[in-house]
């Protein structure tokens, strides 16, 4: 070991400040290791010049001119609280060096939650971490606020099905930022609700404005305080949703064919036009910014599909029979490692070609699903490839600026999850989309372009859309966050038998709680901290359902209906005979979790619900 003298010692001959400006472009681990070389670089780094050492940008992330007092970690877009009781910027290092590295890991730690809402299939959601809940829609029609601790729900708006006068229709889309939710109804109007209104309770929404076009609302996108709406006849709305009631500033011509799918930046609205890629349009003036012809891209890469990971139905039916009826939202097992499958990038196109003759090349593709993230822009194609633009702007202004930033991932898929124009999620330097029943989330280098070097400092990884492949349905929604990955998940739920809406006490005696197919919020948990974090949403007991009365108890079934549900049991049991034919487990596994006392009276449902082909299900 080299052993350095007070004269060579760099805290000896330089100034603090130059001392410091070296540090900012020292890695963490190199801190760490000069904290240990000395009690003097302890003293300096770890007590008279920690704020600064660790508050800069190359050591933590946080918004531009934060104050020192860290209260903007209030607003973190975390799960599992990964930045609570944060004490010092140091300390912040610490959590979010963790979890970077959990993120870089080709197979990441891991813990998975599922929360089922209601008895129907969610169709879009989106989490509030502010305030703790998730905001949902269903194919059913109506709206759910779902505490994010104990997965009861807080409010609800009914079922256009209903007839109800505040009522939201099946399938409705659902945008939301900051308390505010907008959703289309039926005809060409969207609804906007606001939450903490007026002193409402937590999690309660007040309508404040419902918006009318005289043309079909084809898609609608909320962020940066602005909605942006498209419709059937080339036209576009911009609305200013910090006025009360919104106000139109803009009214845009666009090109034809829009789809509806958009998305926007501070400045800019990009919408898909389906074979021809994207237009863009700068938000304020209305004026044509240009496109982007994923077409034309020449740099491209593929992705081999990972081996299947989903569990079978029975293994399905079984952590569902364990976790019972009062569990809407639950921990699958302790912290795992095998959750997410690794996935590589390669260099060039798929090879050989695909013999089907439908096959779709890449001249004729359709482009749906567009999202923006900063200046990197990401599409997504029927035949499962995705256009990388790491920066927009420089891509629209000539052909050099378009092929220096784009590049054009190809992966094998059939088109089946394309029906609504498929689904991105973008953020942190990552992509994610759906390929034949499993997610894939891409890593890109801190440029946001595709990783050159081997092994890349990200890792990409796979994971399965279903509990069991039986069930799998297309992804309705997903969400990167800072410390979770969340889609919509089909598997297997419990039919509730009371209200979740505080003070309904109404009983449903006539239907026993039963096992059937269903779409949930599945949050796959990167936190590194979860395990040990007693007050996490994972490890917290749910509450049962508000209203008393004699629920059933899982624990001490009566004899009747355990009779009833060892029967029921067994009819879905034969349904799936052809399946624990081939399994090396008995499905008296199953049972085995009935006689332990777990009432079942198995149900077997199409949780497809026809949502491909529903005429309203319109993407955004």
């Amino acid at each position: 070991m080299t052993v350095i003298s007070a004269a060579e010692d760099p805290l000896a001959i330089l100034p603090p400040e130059i001392v410091l400006r070296i540090l900012d472009f020292a890695p963490v681990s190199t801190l760490a290791s000069l904290t240990a070389t000395s009690t003097a670089w302890h003293e300096f780094i770890d007590v008279t010049h920690q704020e600064a050492i660790y508050s800069s940008e190359s050591k933590t992330s946080h918004p531009p001119g934060t104050s020192r007092d860290l209260s903007f970690l209030s607003n973190a877009g975390t799960f599992a609280k990964s930045f609570e009781g944060t004490t010092s910027w140091k300390d912040l290092c610490r959590r979010q060096t963790l979890l970077a590295c959990n993120w870089a890991d080709s197979c990441p730690i891991t813990q998975e939650s599922v929360l089922q809402v209601g008895n129907d299939p969610i169709w879009r959601f989106r989490p509030d971490f502010k305030r703790r809940f998730f905001v949902s829609t269903s194919h059913a029609g109506g709206l759910n606020v779902t505490d994010m601790d104990t997965g009861c729900i807080l409010w609800r708006l009914p079922s256009s099905l209903d007839r109800d006068e505040d009522a939201v229709r099946p399938y409705a889309h659902l945008e939301y930022q900051d308390g505010i939710a907008v959703f289309d109804r039926e005809g060409d109007a969207v609804e906007v609700w606001q939450a903490d209104v007026d002193g409402a309770p937590r999690g309660e929404f007040r309508r404040i404005a419902v918006l009318n076009h005289d043309c079909q609302t084809r898609g609608f996108q909320l962020s940066y305080d602005t909605l942006c709406v498209v419709s059937n006849k080339a036209q576009g709305f911009v609305y200013d949703m910090k006025q009360r009631p919104p106000r139109l500033i803009t009214h845009l011509t666009i090109e034809p064919d829009a789809v509806g799918h958009l998305d926007q930046s501070k400045d800019a609205v990009i919408y898909s036009i389906g074979a021809r890629g994207y237009v863009i349009y700068d938000k304020a003036s209305g004026n044509y910014l240009g496109a982007l012809h994923p077409s034309r891209c020449a740099d491209r890469y593929h992705i081999r599909p990972p081996p299947a990971s989903s569990r079978s139905a029975s293994a399905a039916l079984a952590g569902t029979v364990r976790h019972g009826p009062n569990h809407r939202i639950f921990p699958s097992g302790p912290p795992r490692k095998d959750c997410l499958t690794p996935l590589k990038l390669v260099k060039g196109p798929l090879s050989p070609p695909p013999s089907d003759p439908e096959h779709v090349w890449h001249g004729e593709d359709e482009w749906g699903a567009g999202m923006l993230d900063g200046d990197l822009f990401v599409g997504f194609s029927r035949a499962g490839r995705v256009f990388v633009c790491s920066d927009w702007r420089k891509a629209i202004q000539d052909e050099t600026g378009f092929a220096a930033n784009t590049s054009i991932i190809e992966c094998e898929s059939d088109g089946s999850s394309f029906d609504l124009g498929g689904w991105l999620s973008v953020r942190n330097h990552r992509v994610m989309f759906e390929i034949q029943d499993r997610v894939y989330v891409v890593a890109l280098d801190d440029r946001n372009k595709i990783p050159t070097e081997d092994p890349p400092s990200r890792a990409s990884y796979a994971l399965a859309t279903s509990s069991a492949p039986q069930l799998a349905v297309p992804v309705s929604f997903m969400t990167l966050c800072d410390d979770a990955i969340m889609t919509t998940y089909t598997t297997l739920g419990w039919r509730q038998t009371l209200s979740d809406v505080p003070g309904d006490a109404q009983q449903q005696h006539e239907n026993p709680a039963r096992i059937f197919p269903t779409k949930a919020v599945r949050i796959v948990s990167l936190s590194p901290n979860l395990a040990s974090n007693p007050t996490s949403p994972s490890n917290t007991t749910p509450e049962r359902s508000a209203g008393g009365g004699d629920e059933t108890d899982p624990n001490h079934p009566h004899p009747d209906d355990l009779w009833r549900s060892q029967a029921g049991l067994l009819d879905l049991i034969s349904m799936l005979q052809d399946e624990f034919e081939e399994e090396e487990d008995p499905p008296e596994l199953l049972l085995s979790d009935l006689q332990a006392g777990h009432p079942i009276d198995a149900e077997w449902e199409d949780v497809e619900d026809d949502e491909d082909d529903h005429p309203d299900a319109r993407g955004a």
